[in-house]
Order: structure tokens, then C-alpha cells, then sequence
């Protein structure tokens, strides 16, 4: 056997890898990869290579590197008949294709694998490749073992790994891989301001993006390469969705709470409202026009409503006309600024956005019948008199106290049948223990056992809905003069505080708002039904209760309480 090859007249290929991932971050850049293979090129008088191929991707899974795979069909076309490389676990850190590899070698299809201090030949010993194929693949393995565990050991003591979340940076003063997080007290102020903002219900992601660039001047942490620059609005939605602000964050699929010397933006229930009002489809959406009722109005089929703002100008000659785009009046010609009496009239429609694309027919919707009927819907149902909404307060307190009893008395309950439950169970084990029961009839009666103690649950988790019912008869003394004469922000306000949709179906409006408030307005109409005269916003509650109120009582339990 001739066991030596013409160097010269090979037809090389050139492969080099640069994995992204953790493992493979101490190796050779591609670059110098390509500044040693020529080298290597040089001193084994090398032809030029047939293709230099480029590629970041890690090496330990088979089928997932597209040069490697294109490197491969050029080899088994004949087009490469050797490669170079600087390591041999640059071509493979799995066995399938590093077994691929090594048949080719042996069969003679590739004549020569060079690296930077060996060349392997067809008539080699294969279980020294064989052996750094499988070398690399444990490599991966043990290093892949003790990152995880330095991981979950840096998440035990509260600091998530990698590069710290916007408001707080990474300790530098720290050894590489124990470093803590400290507060970045510029960036996080202006995080807190956007999530009260945004908790308020009534910015969007988008505005919140606007408001962050124009007025917090919040840009990202400046590195070597990147950072610097103004946060863009998909970091706003991360920030948004981040719960490291609540003080928690999870790391293989477990929980772990946030170093406790690092403050929390927002409790975890406001993170869980964050998340409920990102998740919502009628969150107002950004707007090019600011208007009321932009992202509470859709239509009856679940459409979003656009809004048409039309601004127009009655000139000094009467004429009326869009002034937007304009400078002079169009039938007078004379400069809009210069007029002496101009009357301004803004008029705002909502539209459904998807009928108007389709060509299909619709009815416009004015900002001054929504108006309209809320205020009516607000007088009919949700305006109480200051008397009614005091004694309302009193007696939701009355609800609470009760409601205090009796979770006291069932707690009680539950933690003396809990005992029962387990003195029965301990019974039945020393049964199974001394035979006197069989494994099936054991079976038989922990299940029977188990439902005649099963209890609903510890009442944990209970909504607080005392300070909801207090907020709702808050509003009943105010909604209606807001939205009859306050500001667009303060009527947005409003709507978003009683959870209200609109819904337009191009003929009615139908108001409905969240189930508290919706219970409030049955319990209202349930009460009229039982008392004609009975007008909340006109109704006047005498010391003490009458005897009309007494009987109205059961009605406001379930109307107070939602």
C-alpha cells in the first residue's frame, strides 16, 4: 500500500466553526480559525481551497449545521476530497457525523483531514479519531452538568444568570460568574414610572414606547458593541412581561425569589394585572389622533374600531373646511392664522375597520352619541345620591364583618374534620399493617374516606372584593359629571376603572362593564322591582334602616358584593 499523498494536487476544503453556545466561547474565533488553515495551507504547500465555509452553530446535535451539511454534499460529489480545520471537533461534537466522517476516511473519499498539529489518513487508526470525537462529546456533557449546577446554585442566592434586566446592571467588582445585580438608580425610576402608567389601564405598550423615548429619555446600557441607544418598544413588552420587577423569576421551569437587598418595582398581583392587560383585546391601541374611546369601542363581531377625526375651520367668509393640510382658506384664499373669527370644530367617528377594508357596508359611530348613551346608562344605573352611597359603604362593612365570622368558624370546621381525616386514615394503614384488611378493601376505603372529607378549599386566594365594591360606589358620586365634563384622559380613566366594552353592532350601543359593576346594576334593578319609589340617585337613607330598607337588604348583599 502507497501510503502517501501529493498534497499538492488535493482538492481541499476549508470548514470552520464558531459555536454561539456556552461550551465552544474559549474557542478560536472564525477569523483566526481562517488566519490557521492558512497557515496550515502554507507549510503543507496546499492548493487553493476549492470553498472556505463559515458557520456559528454548535456542533452537538447532528443535521443542524447548514455548511456542514453543504461541505458534505461537495465531498460526496467529488468536488472536496480533503479538508483542513483546526481542531477535529470543529466538524463534529456528536457521533453521527462524526462517525460519518470517519467512514469516509476510511473508504479513501477523503484523502486527508489537516489540522494545526495532525493529519489524519485513510490507513490511520480509527479509534483515535473515534476516541476525539467522543472526547469532544463528553466535553460538552460535563461542561453543559456544571454550568447548570453553578446556575442553579447563582438562582438559589436570588440572581438570575446573564446579562442583568433593564434597572439593574451586572457587579463587575465580582468574579466572572458570581456576580451580583445592583440597582441602576436612572433606568429604574423611569421602569417604575412606566409600569404605574400602564397599570393605570390606560396606556398602551405603544404609548408607554413614546413616552419612554420623548419624556424619560430611556435608552438601553451602553457595552462594548451594542447598547446606548433609546429602548425600543418590543423591550417595552419584555419589560412589561417580566416578573423580575415583582421580585421573582424562574429558572428550569422552577420558581426563585429575586435577591431580597434588591427592591421590587410591583407586587406579584400587579405583575398578574400587567399580564391580564397585556393579554386583553380591547387594550387601547396607539393612536396617530388621541381620542375618548379609542380601544373601549369594538364591534359586535369582536372587530377593532378605527377612528376618523375630522378637524375642520368656519372662516371668516363662512365657508367651512378641513384645515389640517391647509394654510388658506380654499374659497377666500385668506392665511388660516391671520383669521379674526375662526370657529374650530373637532368631530370624531369610530368606524369597523375591517368592514371599510372589505368594501363592505357600515355605519359610523360619533363620539358624541357614545357620550350620550353612557351618561344616560351612568344616570340610570350607577348614580347614587351622597346619602345612599355612605350607608352603602356602612353596610359593606357589615358584609365584611360577617364575612370575617364566618371564615373563622369554617377554618375551625375544616381544621378539626382535617383532624378526623387523619386519625381515620392512621386507623385504616395499622388495618392494612396487621391484615386485617385486604390491599383492595385498604383501596376501597381511602377513596370512600377521601370524598366524605373532601373540603372546597381554605378560602386563600379570595377576592378582595371590599375594596372593590368601595372603589364602585366611589364612582357612582362622580361618573357622571366626568364624562358630561371632564377631560378625555379623566373620562378614559373612568371606563377603565369599571371595565367597560363597547360594542357597536352599526345600529345600537351596548354597554357592559366587569362583573362587579354588572352585579351592581341587577342588584339595582332587583331593588326597583321590590320597591317602586326606589331611586338611587335621589334615595335618602334615615338613621337607622327602615323598614324598606330592611327588606332590600338581601338584594344589596349580592349587588354590594358583585
Amino acid at each position: 500500500m502507497n501510503n502517501t499523498i501529493d498534497f499538492t494536487k488535493l482538492k481541499v476544503g476549508n470548514y470552520n466553526r464558531k459555536s454561539s453556545e456556552a461550551e465552544d466561547r474559549q474557542m478560536l474565533s472564525v477569523d483566526s480559525q481562517i488566519d490557521e488553515a492558512a497557515r496550515i495551507s502554507s507549510f503543507y504547500n496546499l492548493p487553493k481551497f476549492v470553498e472556505v465555509f463559515k458557520e456559528s452553530k454548535s456542533a452537538k446535535k447532528e443535521h443542524e449545521r447548514k455548511e456542514f451539511s453543504r461541505m458534505m454534499e461537495m465531498v460526496f460529489s467529488g468536488k472536496i476530497d480533503s479538508i483542513v480545520c483546526w481542531k477535529l471537533d470543529r466538524l463534529a461534537r456528536n457521533m453521527t457525523e462524526g462517525g460519518q466522517i470517519i467512514d469516509l476516511l476510511s473508504s479513501g473519499v477523503i484523502k486527508a483531514i489537516i489540522t494545526h498539529d495532525k493529519v489524519f489518513y485513510p490507513w490511520d487508526n480509527v479509534i483515535v479519531m473515534s476516541v476525539e470525537f467522543s472526547q469532544g462529546k463528553q466535553f460538552v456533557k460535563d461542561l453543559s452538568v456544571n454550568v447548570k449546577r453553578g446556575q442553579t446554585k447563582k438562582a438559589s442566592m436570588g440572581v438570575p444568570h446573564g446579562v442583568a434586566t433593564l434597572g439593574f446592571l451586572n457587579d463587575k467588582t465580582e468574579e466572572k460568574g458570581n456576580r451580583r445585580w445592583i440597582v441602576d438608580d436612572l433606568r429604574l425610576k423611569a421602569i417604575k414610572t412606566l409600569f404605574e402608567m400602564f397599570l393605570t389601564g390606560t396606556y398602551s405598550a405603544g404609548k408607554l414606547h413614546r413616552y419612554a423615548i420623548k419624556e424619560l429619555k430611556l435608552t438601553t446600557v451602553k457595552r462594548k458593541r451594542i447598547g446606548g441607544a433609546p429602548i425600543t418598544l418590543s423591550r417595552i413588552y419584555e419589560i412589561l412581561k417580566d416578573p423580575t420587577y415583582a421580585g421573582f423569576f424562574t429558572y428550569g421551569g422552577e420558581r426563585y425569589e429575586l435577591d431580597s437587598s434588591l427592591p421590587r418595582l410591583i407586587t406579584e398581583g400587579e405583575h398578574e394585572k400587567v399580564r391580564a392587560l397585556l393579554s386583553k383585546k380591547n387594550i387601547p391601541k396607539s393612536q396617530r389622533h388621541e381620542t375618548t374611546f379609542a380601544g373601549f369601542v369594538q364591534s359586535d363581531e369582536g372587530a377593532f374600531m378605527g377612528q376618523d377625526v375630522k378637524c375642520q375651520v368656519i372662516c371668516d367668509c363662512k365657508n367651512k373646511f378641513a384645515y389640517l393640510d391647509r394654510t388658506h382658506c380654499p374659497k377666500c384664499e385668506r392665511e388660516i392664522e391671520k383669521l379674526e373669527n375662526p370657529k374650530y370644530l373637532t368631530f370624531t367617528y369610530y368606524y369597523n375597520v375591517k368592514k371599510k377594508k372589505a368594501a363592505q357596508p357600515y355605519k359610523a359611530l360619533s363620539e358624541a352619541r357614545i357620550t350620550e348613551e353612557l351618561v344616560k346608562f351612568v344616570d340610570d344605573n350607577l348614580t347614587f345620591s351622597k346619602e345612599f352611597a355612605e350607608w352603602s359603604k356602612k353596610y359593606i362593612v357589615e358584609l365584611k364583618d360577617k364575612e370575617i365570622n364566618d371564615s373563622v368558624f369554617i377554618a375551625q370546621k375544616v381544621e378539626a374534620d382535617k383532624s378526623k381525616y387523619e386519625a381515620k386514615k392512621t386507623r385504616l394503614r395499622a388495618m392494612l399493617r396487621d391484615e386485617q384488611i385486604t390491599d383492595g378493601e385498604y383501596k376501597d376505603d381511602l377513596l370512600a374516606l377521601n370524598k366524605q372529607y373532601a373540603v372546597a378549599g381554605d378560602g386563600k386566594g379570595r377576592v378582595d372584593w371590599f375594596s372593590r365594591m368601595n372603589e364602585i360606589v366611589d364612582l357612582t358620586l362622580c361618573t357622571k359629571e366626568v364624562l358630561e365634563k371632564g377631560s378625555m384622559q379623566a373620562k378614559r380613566n373612568i371606563l377603565s376603572r369599571l371595565g367597560s366594552n363597547l360594542v357597536w353592532d352599526d345600529e345600537n350601543l351596548s354597554i357592559y362593564n366587569d362583573i362587579a359593576v354588572n352585579k351592581l346594576v341587577e342588584g339595582i334593578k332587583c331593588a326597583k322591582a321590590i320597591n317602586g319609589e326606589f331611586e338611587p340617585k335621589n334615595y335618602v337613607v334615615f338613621k337607622g334602616l327602615n323598614e324598606k330598607t330592611d327588606r332590600l337588604k338581601p338584594v344589596f348583599s349580592t349587588m354590594l358584593r358583585g
